[in-house]
């Protein structure tokens, strides 16, 4: 059990100056993961008003065929007006005609507006694409931090991870699940030393009998208040 608590102690300070490196990213990984997200937003909406402007483009071929079509037999009811011989055929060709001049300005009117939605959807895609441009130079400097950071502090990570899963590998699966829960419930500490005659975590006072107890290391004790475990650390070794 001493050799247990030793790995633990062990652990815990290889996780801690772990946690200290990644601390000197600072918020760079956060504001990373921020930028690519609000980057891919926006570049998604650029893209869909861009396929707008494509649908609206294509509308306007398909109104403007329809217009054509609409001129053709326009001609053909103005040329049928003038051999009609009844009042009646009159009427009904003159209908024709001015149901089809209706049919025609309105397609003429879906044009003009579909035009003068394509040009506010360039103006806001144009936008789009400073507010892009912004972003992919600020995600790139924060990027160019951080890989700094990185490379200043890689050699060490490597160590450490070396050496925590050395002592990983001699730790019982029940006390690394243990481990890891704790750590990962109280912000990365789980191995505390006592300190005063009181918890290392949460400071919490610990019954003088126990701390002989946690002395002895004959079992893993735990803080009954926050859980941590709990160990005697000689400040003279």
């Amino acid at each position: 059990m001493k050799k247990l608590v030793k790995q633990l102690v062990d652990l815990q300070k290889i996780d801690s100056k772990f946690d200290a490196l990644q601390l000197q990213k600072g918020d760079l990984p956060f504001m990373i993961e921020e930028a690519e997200n609000e980057l891919g937003n926006k570049s998604s909406k650029k893209k869909e008003l861009e396929d707008t402007i494509k649908k609206g483009e294509a509308d306007r071929r398909m109104f403007q065929l329809e217009i054509e079509a609409g001129n053709e037999k326009l001609k053909k009811y103005e040329e049928q007006l003038y051999m009609v011989q009844t009042n009646k055929e009159y009427d009904a060709i003159s209908l024709e005609i001015d149901t089809k001049k209706m049919e025609i300005k309105e397609l003429e009117n879906k044009i003009l507006q579909s035009l003068e939605e394509e040009e506010e959807l360039k103006k806001q895609i144009k936008e789009l694409q400073k507010e892009i441009k912004k972003l992919e130079e600020q995600l790139g400097e924060y990027r160019r931090e951080l890989d700094e950071i990185v490379q200043q502090t890689r050699s060490e990570e490597k160590r450490l991870i070396k050496e925590r899963e050395k002592i990983i590998a001699e730790i019982d699966k029940r006390y690394q699940g243990q481990y890891e829960r704790i750590r990962k419930a109280k912000n990365g500490l789980a191995v505390v030393p006592i300190k005063k005659n009181s918890c290392g975590g949460c400071f919490s006072a610990i019954p003088p009998q126990k701390i002989v107890e946690i002395r002895e290391m004959h079992r893993l004790f735990t803080c009954e208040y926050c859980g941590r475990i709990l160990v005697w650390v000689d400040e003279n070794q």
